[in-house]
């Protein structure tokens, strides 16, 4: 367990077989981690589904069949990670399994950077390893931001080599760098934020603790700042943007995010997790958690930065969260634990052991869930002839915790863009975060990466309320409404004829019946 490797042998109680149990239930998690997401031949996260159809759609336009309603608009801007690899290795394996491939390799990743980055700054395997299998499915990898997930396990590996090549010359670790800086660049910017102030703060540790002068700091920040910004410079000169203006601080959910973060599937799996995990670490106190190199920095300054963090940053959304997700699995590896006797060892490593466990049962439950369901929404695309337009309707609702299970079916819709070269409202094709846009003279269907509306909200709209310009003149714009969620009433049956029912949507046939009078 922790710090067991810095006791000597005689004073380690079963040390011999914890040494053995531990690292084997390491590979055991691992196993049954990777194993699910190989299991699922569509992962069942929420803005997967999204980046999976633009997949399809990037590599259909490449091979010659386009769709009429999108096209590729590629730019010098970042968080393209995917798009860069996916459409790519599709040729071989086909879009699906690219995509699969791509999830897993970030989750490996994530996993072995941080493994990778405790090993640079403790040289021992501790429990960084098993944190980073518990985050897997916090939000937000779970809620499928797949760019920055993958970002940020590039970036778990650059600080891993930042500092194990501390000692070496500086032209080796500064081109080391610009390599890192220029994958994350391409990954996601808020990974490459992630990575550049755990770095940032790491030096200002190191020059502190060696008494350097300002000016060889200085010089060193200027050394660490430089890729990023020829990369925003050379962004900048060819007109690319990161998403559009606007910061949005929502203090309302700030306190609770920590709290609710480690499992993005089930607020009682989160609740519970930071509960475990915070008792342990208050029963521990200052004596049994110390700061391992720049840790006793990093921690208070990546509270800092959280509280500093916009939950909306330039149209990217849940900036604070990530914050809090990539915190905690750099964190870890700077914080080492002294467990005050052998049996708290013991019950330490099996509570966590046992944490990271029920996590993977509760997610693991979920996915396989969704693959009938998946199976179902492509079995429902033959019911809608080609190229049709799609409107997506669900159960409405501000909270981001609504209904966590039904999520992984909220852009499910979206998949008929390229299945039936259909157009559908809740696909993404905002210039500027990915290279996806529409077509021209179908601009004003565009949803502007919004999510769907209520169904009740779509009826009220009919009668002549207000409602957003894609969806101004819904029932004459589009022939086919998804309504995402568990089976309900009809509200409008004069307008729409269901066509197909399953657990998790229904798919309706629009009416083209008279507008109601006015």
């Amino acid at each position: 367990m922790v710090l067991w490797n810095s006791m000597p042998a005689a004073a380690r109680p079963g040390a011999s077989w914890l040494a053995m149990l531990w690292p084997a239930l390491f590979v055991l998690a691992c196993g049954l981690t990777f194993g699910l997401t190989l299991a699922c031949p569509i992962a069942p996260l929420d803005d997967f589904l999204n980046h999976l159809t633009r997949m399809h759609l990037l590599f259909d336009e490449g091979r010659g069949a386009a769709s009429p309603y999108y096209r590729a608009a590629w730019a010098l801007y970042p968080n393209l990670a995917m798009d860069l690899t996916v459409p790519a290795l599709a040729r071989w394996t086909g879009v699906d399994r690219a995509a699969q491939i791509f999830l897993l390799t970030a989750q490996m990743l994530i996993v072995g950077g941080a493994v990778a980055l405790e090993w640079a700054v403790k040289r021992r395997f501790d429990y960084a390893g098993f944190i980073a299998l518990l985050l897997l499915y916090s939000i937000p990898f779970a809620w499928g931001f797949v760019n920055f997930e993958f970002g940020c396990g590039v970036a778990l590996w650059g600080v891993a080599a930042w500092i194990a090549l501390r000692e070496k010359p500086a032209a080796l670790r500064f081109a080391v760098h610009g390599l890192f800086v220029a994958a994350l660049f391409a990954c996601h910017m808020v990974a490459l934020g992630l990575y550049g102030f755990t770095l940032g703060v790491c030096e200002l540790h190191r020059a502190h603790v060696r008494r350097d002068s300002p000016a060889a700091l200085a010089g060193t920040l200027v050394l660490l700042a430089a890729p990023a910004a020829a990369a925003l410079a050379a962004m900048a000169l060819n007109g690319a943007a990161i998403g559009n203006s606007g910061n949005d601080w929502d203090w309302l959910h700030k306190p609770v995010w920590p709290v609710l973060a480690l499992n993005g599937f089930s607020l009682p799996v989160s609740l519970v997790g930071f509960n475990l995990l915070a008792w342990m670490a208050l029963r521990l106190g200052k004596a049994g958690l110390r700061p391992q190199g720049a840790g006793g920095w990093l921690a208070p300054g990546f509270g800092l930065l959280y509280l500093a963090t916009p939950m909306v940053l330039r149209d990217t959304a849940f900036v604070d969260v990530r914050v809090v997700v990539g915190g905690a699995l750099i964190l870890p590896a700077f914080i080492s634990v002294r467990c005050p006797d052998d049996l708290w060892r013991r019950r330490a490593a099996a509570a966590l052991a046992a944490l990271v466990l029920v996590n993977l049962a509760v997610t693991g439950r979920l996915w396989l869930s969704y693959r009938d369901d998946y199976a179902g929404l492509l079995a429902s695309f033959d019911k809608i002839p080609l190229q049709a337009k799609i409107v997506v309707a669900g159960e409405g609702g501000d909270s981001p915790f609504a209904n966590l299970e039904q999520a992984p079916m909220t852009h499910g819709p979206t998949l008929a863009a390229h299945y039936r070269q259909a157009l559908v409202t809740t696909l993404m094709a905002t210039g500027g975060k990915q290279p996806l846009a529409m077509r021209p003279g179908f601009e004003r269907l565009n949803s502007a990466d919004r999510g769907p509306l209520g169904l009740d909200v779509l009826a009220r709209i009919r009668a002549g309320a207000p409602g957003p310009d894609y969806l101004a003149a819904w029932p004459a714009d589009y022939d086919y409404l998804y309504y995402v969620g568990p089976p309900r009433d009809n509200l409008m049956p004069d307008l729409l004829q269901e066509i197909d029912r399953r657990p998790r949507f229904t798919l309706y046939r629009i009416l083209k019946a008279p507008a109601v009078a006015q």
